[in-house]
């Protein structure tokens, strides 16, 4: 930003200048000076000052250890016990319960990843137990990051919304 200075004004103009004017009036020092770096260093006192990085650092709860960091592992194994009943319930919302509870179940099912007959037959019965664990797994891992249950849930959430969508891009349900 470069320097301005005003001229006096000619006695023979009117009393109220123009904008016009006003912009003929102020005329640049010199376009290629840099401003004054001390005029910027220079805090307002009445100034937001953010705290130093030690101090946010300091202000952050730490995650949680122990005992207390291991729970949503602990659920996601609770539930896998509940997983057949869970998926007996959502077959009865085809093709969309299952879609959305267990996306990953019926994708390792599918011819079109390309796995042996053998593998597609094995894989979602154990992907039907191991899906809950997993996404405890995840979910202790984005709380060891600082983020909130919220965040967790949305991330668990999001990686559903996914799957499904491949599911229903697979499927060829855009084809009818």
């Amino acid at each position: 930003m470069a320097e301005c200075e005003r001229t006096p004004p000619n006695p023979e103009q009117a009393a109220t200048p123009t904008p016009a004017s006003l912009a003929q009036e102020m005329r640049p020092k010199d376009i290629l000076t840099l401003p004054d770096r001390r005029r910027f260093d220079a805090r307002h006192p009445l100034d937001p000052v953010l705290p130093s990085k030690h101090a946010q650092a300091m202000m952050r709860t730490p995650p949680p250890c122990g005992w207390k960091a291991w729970w949503p592992v602990f659920a996601g194994v609770l539930l896998a016990f509940f997983a057949p009943p869970l998926r007996n319930l959502a077959l009865q919302w085809e093709p969309w319960g299952m879609r959305l509870l267990f996306p990953y179940v019926l994708l390792a099912g599918r011819q079109e990843v390309g796995l042996s007959d053998e593998l597609a037959r094995t894989l979602p019965q154990l992907m039907l137990y191991l899906q809950f664990p997993l996404e405890g797994l995840l979910t202790r891992m984005t709380f060891s990051r600082g983020i909130g249950l919220a965040g967790a849930l949305g991330q668990l959430l999001f990686l559903h919304a996914i799957g499904a969508l491949v599911l229903f891009l697979i499927s060829g349900a855009t084809a009818q």
